[in-house]
């Protein structure tokens, strides 16, 4: 499942490759959940507003199409269900 805006998408990828993550969880390619739980733990001890903050800092928006509001509504979800949140 897909629920983040491609420019999302690439932007978690990049901080996690400038985090040192070589090699990102290979079920985020089809599966934002996997990408989002990998990207919480890794950059954002597990706490979704500080990855939300990342992604969506104050200012000019970066992501033009993306939904804010439902970027932040998925990453509580999975901070609370884990990456299976996609699932049920």
């Amino acid at each position: 499942m897909q629920f983040l805006y491609e420019s999302e998408r690439n932007q978690i990828r990049e901080l996690l490759r400038q985090h040192g993550v070589a090699d990102p969880d290979h079920r985020g390619e089809e599966c934002d959940c996997h990408l989002v739980f990998e990207a919480l733990h890794v950059l954002a001890d597990g706490i979704p507003e500080r990855l939300y903050a990342m992604i969506h800092p104050a200012g000019p928006k970066r992501h033009q199409h993306a939904s804010e509001g439902f970027t932040m509504l998925w990453f509580l979800k999975i901070a609370n269900q884990g990456a299976m949140a996609c699932d049920g």
